[in-house]
């Protein structure tokens, strides 16, 4: 659990203005910054409250199999979806001059009903779809690897936008290991992650069940989760056409500079 001694708020007002200005911060000042994961988690909760939108998903970071069973120093981490940020395939996501983008096609499913996590065990049966996606990544810190990941996680993960595609058809033989690549100006930039190091996206899910049973989050019905990324993060600075494809189905996005 958190440090009670912990006081999020100047963290908050610094990732704010961050994220207002599109000025990179390299690390939040050490007497600002979280010491936990737990405690970025709380400034993360603080900073969405500020601006006052409801949380209606979240992302999950870092759930490869390799990372679930704890071979990898990083933790899985998980960050929240907003409606302002929650697209549909096709639309145009405006960027700032330079500033680098970190695309991953992923795989998102929707809840048919609300969940209590910590009452309940997870059932399939409580997803009603299961979708195509693009997460746009893009931190208010120049190396979100370097600051560690209790100020990652205080960012909300990197979290930008999610682009939501059309339904995986899970009657396919290995629908979640079918060839994965992301294409930007109709180049490919991205292919599938291998093995232990693509995500399994009912483990994903699994592990942020468990995070959320530990910290008495509800699930409301028709929540978006995306669970993690199937192809290598790959960086793009300029418009263009994104393109994923994942398990047959394509999803589009536009970028285009402010």
């Amino acid at each position: 659990m958190t440090d009670n001694t912990f006081d999020p708020a100047a963290a908050t007002a610094r990732l704010q203005k961050a994220g207002r200005t599109a000025q990179l911060l390299v690390a939040l000042p050490p007497d600002e910054r979280p010491a936990t994961v737990d405690d970025g988690y709380l400034v993360q909760t603080t900073v969405l409250a500020a601006g006052g939108e409801p949380v209606i998903g979240w992302k999950i970071a870092g759930a490869s199999p390799r990372c679930l069973r704890g071979e990898l120093p990083a933790v899985p981490l998980i960050g929240a979806v907003v409606p302002s940020r929650l697209v549909h395939a096709g639309a145009t996501l405006a960027i700032h001059a330079g500033a680098p983008l970190t695309l991953e096609a992923e795989v998102a499913v929707s809840f048919a009903r609300g969940v209590v996590p910590a009452d309940e065990p997870f059932d399939h049966a409580m997803v009603d779809r299961v979708f195509a996606a693009i997460e746009v990544v893009r931190s208010r810190f120049v190396d979100r690897k370097a600051v560690g990941q209790p100020s990652f996680a205080a960012d909300n993960v990197g979290f930008h936008a999610l682009v939501c595609g059309d339904a995986v058809d899970l009657s396919r033989t290995e629908p979640f290991l079918a060839p994965v690549e992301m294409r930007f100006n109709d180049e490919v930039i991205a292919t599938s992650l291998q093995g232990d190091d693509r995500t399994e996206p009912f483990a994903a899910v699994a592990f942020l069940w468990s995070e959320f049973a530990r910290r008495g989050i509800t699930i409301p019905r028709g929540a978006v989760i995306t669970t993690g990324t199937l192809t290598a993060p790959v960086d793009v600075t300029g418009p263009g056409l994104v393109e994923a494809r994942v398990g047959g189905v394509r999803v589009a996005l536009h970028l285009t500079q402010r």
